[in-house]
């Protein structure tokens, strides 16, 4: 009898042990975070790893679920509509953790994941598969065998009427079984990493006229693999970005930018906080995987709208890449290449043309420009109107702020802009050389913050 009974025992365990090890949903909250009334705003907040705000046990994430934002840590709350808050970007940070990508824009920062305005829903569940799932995942370890905290930046537009606070709602699918680590490699032109990936699109071309942004990836030395997943992140006035293998003179993907219909809640909401973003950007998934080698020259080109300005656009690559020393040089695309974030109905002839209103026009007398730098600070440009000859450098200087500012062109004869999620503190410098009115605005504080400069002859 006692043979018997340890016997059964045993078996149990030996049964029970690999299922707790199972793939699970994790539902994690973010600390509360506290939006000002028509803001365009960013929050970084701290992740702890303790299962309630990011994973205790180190493991593996196979894949995301969801990523939202919600009014209370009630699982069953639905997410908060993009009428009310809008969603610009959420970013997942790992730091610390092992299995980084090599060469990434954004080096061993640890990231992870993220939400673009192009994952309108915030629901993951169609870019994911089991099969996927049971062979991949994102090492979500330290060096020494723990469990990281994790960082979210989280950059919202509010359109409540009042101050709102909510919380960041993330589901992923995690296991603490063994997986072949996916590693995250931002392909970009990462000198504009200053400017949080950001770069101005002019606006200097007539119908038709397109602007491009291009950046060459050298694979790193070492470093052979796969890559089993591409996401092109690109707004700002964006027709498409390609992503290709100069060395072997392949094209991987040509990825559209999926724009929305007049009736969709990005072109109608009001106040437009931001220039309506695309909802859907080229997203492929291949278990297979794409060979790359060390030494080969990837290219990037994000082609845009040129016809009109297009300030603190983006196109860059998130790519989801394994090792693998066996892959082939110049290996052929495989046919289990799918495209996973199309919308279902998208407007095929985007309103380019869409002027963005300054939503704080100043008042006051007009000034002549005396060549000091002109201030900036909390809820202010000073002074509100400005004439400046063709030509002459102009300074904002950002003073004493105790909140990010930036200077932004909301529309205008030419497009520029200072850093996009704002400034506290420095200075920002443009040359405007067409004449013409440039109306500005803070993208942080588009409907308190506005100047408009004449730049004449």
């Amino acid at each position: 009898m006692r043979l018997q009974i340890a016997t059964t025992l045993a078996l149990l365990l030996a049964l029970a042990a690999p299922a707790a090890a199972q793939e699970r949903v994790l539902t994690l909250y973010s600390p509360p975070i506290r939006s000002e009334p028509y803001v365009h705003d960013t929050h970084s907040v701290d992740l702890k790893a303790d299962g309630l705000e990011a994973p205790a046990e180190p493991g593996s994430i196979t894949g995301w679920k969801e990523q939202v934002l919600v009014d209370s840590k009630d699982p069953d709350a639905p997410p908060l509509p993009q009428s009310k808050m809008m969603i610009h970007h959420f970013l997942y940070w790992a730091p610390g953790k092992v299995d980084q990508g090599p060469g990434s824009c954004w080096g061993n920062a640890g990231f992870i994941g993220g939400r673009g305005e192009e994952h309108v829903t915030g629901d993951y569940t169609r870019s994911t598969t089991p099969a996927l799932r049971a062979r991949y995942g994102i090492t979500n370890r330290r060096a020494d065998g723990t469990a990281p905290d994790w960082r979210l930046t989280a950059m919202v537009m509010n359109h409540y009427k009042r101050p709102k606070t909510f919380y960041v709602r993330t589901r992923v699918y995690y296991t603490t079984e063994a997986r072949e680590p996916v590693l995250s490699i931002v392909v970009g032109d990462c000198r504009q990493l200053a400017k949080g990936m950001s770069y101005d699109v002019p606006g200097s071309g007539g119908p038709g006229a397109e602007y491009v942004d291009r950046s060459d990836w050298t694979v790193p030395e070492g470093f052979n693999g796969r890559i089993i997943g591409a996401s092109s992140h690109q707004h700002g006035g964006g027709k498409y970005q390609t992503l290709g293998n100069a060395t072997c003179g392949q094209r991987y993907f040509t990825a559209p930018v999926y724009h929305g219909r007049p009736d969709h809640i990005y072109n109608r909401i009001r106040p437009i906080l931001h220039e309506p973003g695309p909802i859907g950007t080229g997203a492929y998934r291949t278990p297979t995987g794409i060979p790359i080698r060390a030494g080969q020259v990837l290219q990037r080109q994000a082609v845009h709208d040129d016809s009109n300005l297009h300030v603190a656009a983006m196109g860059f690559w998130a790519l989801q890449v394994v090792r693998d020393d066996s892959a082939q040089e110049c290996g052929a695309v495989p046919d289990d290449l799918v495209e996973v974030n199309r919308p279902a109905a998208f407007d095929r002839t985007p309103n380019y043309g869409l002027q963005v209103p300054q939503l704080a026009p100043p008042g006051g007398g007009w000034r002549s420009f005396d060549g000091g730098p002109l201030h900036v600070g909390d809820q202010f440009f000073r002074p509100g109107k400005l004439r400046v000859r063709a030509g002459t450098p102009v300074t904002w200087r950002f003073d004493g702020a105790q909140q990010p500012h930036s200077v932004t062109v909301a529309n205008g004869p030419r497009g520029f802009s200072s850093r996009y999620t704002g400034q506290t503190n420095g200075s920002y410098t443009f040359t405007p050389k067409v004449p013409g009115t440039y109306r500005l605005t803070c993208l942080v504080h588009p409907t308190t913050m506005g100047q408009t400069v004449r730049v004449v002859e």
